[in-house]
């Protein structure tokens, strides 16, 4: 990605002010150049902003995705690898902002035009619901100039940005040539993918159209010189897209739709895909301390200015103990029964997977027992008092005796969650989360005096939540257990995890907690984002009660919203990463309980 050139055709392009319609002149509210890239500086000031807009902090998810997530966003996502763009500074912070107030956009527009419509009224082909949010983004934007002026320049930003990667591409080559997609589905050899290219231009990048390299292309597919023209009398007849309610815009897109004859497939326009290009380019924004702190601020910002905070920390009490509340529908979760697993036929090929990271985790244990093998003896005498003298005299003394008991400090305590939600069921999860937690079975066995562990399955269905125990602290370990992990229903994440919690019986200070699983919170009345902020307070939850929460992910979803700790899924090296975060931790934990 030339983004030398980039900028210059940035500094070079002009949007004209009508592309958003009528709007008057205002002050930017906030100083458009904050001289920092800084994240931890920037975060309050996204605060700021939607507080300005919404009346509100929303949800905010610091991100490594493309932007432009949603047309009806549940949450606004920072995207952190705009700010490595190999742009100025100053250029990277107006496009960061301008992203996020698109977002903001759509939250108050789109969202409150989308719950007034029904299911049915939502249900739109893949083709129609592109051109919808083709128009949608162009009539949220104008929207929020008319009522907001003052954040014009970010949206100008960003928008420009996207134009001049489009034009350096237009520069240097034209993808409209069809061919076979990653999908395996033919198509563009009609001048389709052109055509589709140039509604996205007509109505979000115009200024790209006066390339005749570009229109060259677009029109170089018979049929498309008449379809162009049929695209120009539609468009035409919107007179202000800010004045266009939403069932103008689901119209409107229709009568571009039936200009395809494939509507339930959509390529990435050009300018996503140049979009997504840059973005490969650029590592991914690591879970560090920054991050971590910026999250901290987000979520302590929202429970401050949020007249009704998502989650509400105010306890409801079970029979048998007091959890966290979550705001919303309980359903299901206050019912909680726990059952023993069966035991089902080993196989040969997980168990010898199995054995191969229990080897590397027995390497962490290994070093971690000889950093914490610390004994108290205890001195005693079968009559009379303790002869200290007799203690240290060489030749052996039946009357004395000791006996050897481990530290408190030295004990490691481990309670792992396993995920048996249905969406488990698909590929190789549930293989794969057999192999580690029998690897972690199998390592914790041979270390009994240093590592006590419970194992625990989870899953949500109509009659409540069911906990399934595969192996309790102080049994014997049974394998075939294990190996009977099955997927069914939803998953209730937090409320087994705060049920599994009091499973540390012990009053060791070196407390684990593994969640294994493949996603977020799904069951009936507990899903979507307060369900998500209900995980993230229970592992809160945890950390006062001296618990260490790791999510181990099945599969490469978002985590960082619910858990401080997580390795999110990476192929077969998921193993490998989980065996340097155990040999990482056991060391951390040794060197501070040593003395």
């Amino acid at each position: 990605m030339d983004y030398r050139r980039i900028e210059e055709i940035y500094d070079e392009q002009f949007i004209d002010r009508d592309w958003w319609g009528n709007f008057p002149m205002a002050r930017n509210l906030l100083d458009r150049d904050l001289g920092t890239t800084d994240l931890l500086k920037l975060v309050p000031v996204c605060a700021r902003i939607a507080f300005h807009v919404t009346g509100e902090i929303p949800k905010m998810v610091l991100s490594n995705r493309v932007p432009s997530l949603s047309m009806n966003p549940k949450h606004i996502a920072l995207n952190l690898k705009l700010l490595r763009l190999g742009v100025s500074d100053e250029t990277r912070v107006f496009v960061f902002f301008g992203y996020f107030v698109h977002e903001l956009a759509h939250l108050i527009y789109t969202g409150k035009d989308i719950a007034e419509l029904s299911d049915d009224e939502l249900r739109y082909t893949p083709m129609h619901y592109d051109m919808i949010h083709f128009i949608e983004d162009r009539r949220v934007e104008s929207k929020l100039v008319k009522d907001f002026p003052g954040y014009h320049y970010y949206l100008y930003a960003a928008r420009k940005l996207g134009l001049a990667m489009g034009l350096n591409a237009v520069e240097h080559y034209m993808g409209f040539y069809g061919g076979q997609s990653e999908d395996g589905v033919h198509r563009g050899m009609d001048g389709s993918e052109a055509l589709y290219d140039y509604i996205c231009s007509k109505i979000l990048y115009p200024n790209l159209l006066d390339e005749s390299n570009y229109m060259r292309e677009v029109l170089s597919f018979p049929g498309n010189d008449g379809k162009v023209r049929q695209v120009n009398a539609i468009l035409k007849s919107i007179k202000d897209y800010g004045e266009l309610t939403y069932k103008e815009v689901v119209w409107y897109a229709g009568m571009l739709t039936e200009l395809f004859q494939e509507k339930e497939i959509c390529p990435d326009h050009f300018f996503l895909q140049e979009m997504k290009k840059a973005m490969k380019g650029i590592e991914d924004f690591k879970t560090d301390k920054q991050i971590k702190m910026a999250e901290s601020v987000i979520r302590d910002l929202r429970k401050t200015l949020n007249q009704e905070p998502v989650f509400s920390t105010q306890l409801y009490v079970s029979p048998e103990r007091s959890k966290l509340e979550w705001k919303g529908t309980l359903g299901v979760c206050d019912r909680i029964e726990e059952f023993e697993a069966d035991v089902a036929e080993i196989s040969d090929d997980l168990l010898n997977r199995a054995k191969e990271l229990a080897a590397k985790i027995q390497l962490s244990l290994a070093m971690f027992s000889g950093k914490m093998d610390r004994a108290r003896v205890i001195y005693e005498q079968d009559s009379g008092e303790l002869d200290e003298d007799e203690l240290y005299q060489s030749r052996y003394n039946r009357n004395i005796f000791f006996e050897e008991v481990m530290a408190p400090s030295a004990i490691l305590e481990v309670v792992i969650l396993l995920d048996l939600s249905g969406s488990m069921c698909t590929g190789d999860k549930i293989s794969t989360q057999i192999v580690i937690s029998s690897a972690l079975a199998l390592a914790f066995n041979k270390y009994p005096n240093v590592v006590y562990y419970s194992i625990y399955g989870h899953r949500c269905g109509d009659e409540g939540i069911e906990i399934i125990r595969f192996h309790d602290r102080g049994e014997k370990l049974q394998l075939g257990k294990l190996f009977s992990q099955q997927a069914l229903n939803a998953n209730a994440d937090g409320y087994a995890m705060l049920y599994c919690f009091d499973k540390f019986k012990s009053d060791a200070k070196n407390k684990l907690f593994f969640m294994i699983s493949d996603g977020a919170p799904s069951a009936t009345g507990y899903d979507g984002e307060d369900a998500r902020e209900h995980v993230w307070e229970v592992v809160r939850e945890g950390k006062k009660r001296g618990i260490e929460v790791l999510s181990v992910g099945i599969d490469n979803f978002e985590q960082a919203d619910m858990y401080e700790e997580f390795i999110p899924y990476s192929g077969p090296e998921i193993t490998t990463k989980i065996s340097q975060w155990i040999r990482k931790k056991f060391m951390s934990i040794a060197d501070d309980n040593s003395f």
